[in-house]
């Protein structure tokens, strides 16, 4: 409550994307400071064996993590464990630095507790990333990569872009995450082309074989597109052994949103998170779970802001949950919060680990 109450409403006055920067130094500084390190983690971190998740090779000792978009450079990478999280997503990637759209391009809907998002994918590129990852990777605490197109490409030269971040992440990451959803990068629209997504969920299957790896492979999905479309995607994950899919992205589609906000300030491009995406991603969870028969493993994100909120998407068919917007909303003890209230509603329904509980929403 002392952030929301006190510390948040200064930080709302500051332009959103320097205080970001404000913030991603302050975690990376006080992450590194042992001492203040395991102080924070004492109490922030939750241990209670209902709440590990297994997706893939992978162990999650919760099942909260850190969606991509947040720390799109590794820049405070130790701070997700501090902090409570189960797992952390680095990034999105491109295998080529870009300074992304021009500023102003993060604005926050405080009304609808959602934040509209136009980065454009601004990241140092996969070789930044690789050095910077190579000298904290010694940890068992798990770390997904999100990779994405360079912009600019050709759908032709796309592909061969992915492959190329692939070759040079996968040895570093627990996870690879494949972001073919994209909300903010010009040629997007691209990405609702089905047969490309099962495309480049071949060539990277092979890639990942030739290299003889068994690095997990996730596929992050938009909440824009049809069910068809959605149901053969599913069919290529599991046909290709996909080892969970991340849903979803940003909305880009406003069509039918419901906001409080008022009109000037929706009035900026790119792709919206937080609540105003909650019921969709949700909806599509549970579509997506039925599809699979529970065989593909799914990861929630959109509108997560407490443990109603991600015990609702567990219940829907997500095995775990990821954000961001929730902890910019909630602050440092958000992470804490959500699991400790999962704790007590999976003793509430008698359930003994979490995996229990995912899907039984769905008819």
């Amino acid at each position: 409550m002392f952030y929301q109450k006190i510390i948040r409403p200064i930080l709302f006055k500051v332009d959103p994307e320097k205080i970001h920067h404000l913030v991603m130094g302050a975690l990376s500084l006080v992450s590194r400071i042992n001492f203040f390190n395991f102080i924070i983690k004492s109490n922030l971190k939750v241990v209670d064996s209902s709440l590990i998740v297994k997706i893939g090779e992978l162990t999650f000792a919760n099942p909260v993590g850190l969606a991509a978009g947040f720390d799109k450079n590794i820049s405070a990478p130790l701070a997700y464990s501090m902090l409570g999280f189960g797992f952390a997503e680095l990034g999105s990637l491109t295998y080529e630095p870009q300074t992304g759209n021009k500023k102003p391009r993060l604005w926050r809907l405080p009304k609808d507790k959602s934040l509209i998002v136009y980065y454009g994918l601004a990241n140092k590129g996969i070789k930044s990333a690789v050095d910077k990852i190579k000298n904290f990777k010694t940890s068992n605490f798990p770390f997904g990569v999100s990779i994405a197109p360079t912009t600019g490409l050709s759908i032709d030269q796309m592909s061969d872009d992915y492959l190329r971040s692939f070759e040079a992440i996968f040895p570093y990451a627990d996870y690879v995450t494949l972001n073919v959803s994209c909300p903010n990068v010009a040629n997007c629209d691209l990405f609702t082309q089905v047969d490309f997504i099962k495309d480049l969920i071949k060539k990277v299957n092979n890639l990942k074989n030739k290299l003889n790896s068994t690095v997990d492979i996730f596929l992050k999905i938009g909440p824009d597109m049809t069910i068809l479309q959605y149901d053969e995607i599913v069919d290529s994950c599991i046909e290709s052994g996909i080892s969970a899919m991340i849903v979803t992205n940003l909305i880009k589609d406003r069509t039918n949103l419901k906001s409080a906000s008022l009109s000037q300030d929706l009035n900026h491009p790119g792709g919206i998170s937080g609540y105003l995406l909650k019921n969709k991603s949700t909806e599509i969870i549970k579509h997506i779970y039925k599809r699979s028969n529970g065989r593909l493993k799914i990861i929630g994100v959109g509108g997560v802001f407490n443990a109603k909120d991600a015990y609702e998407k567990i219940r829907s068919g997500a095995s775990a949950v990821q954000l961001i917007t929730g902890f910019i909303y909630n602050g440092p003890a958000a992470i804490a919060n959500i699991n400790r209230g999962l704790v007590d509603l999976l003793k509430k329904d008698n359930f003994k680990n979490i995996s229990e509980a995912v899907g039984v929403d769905v008819c």
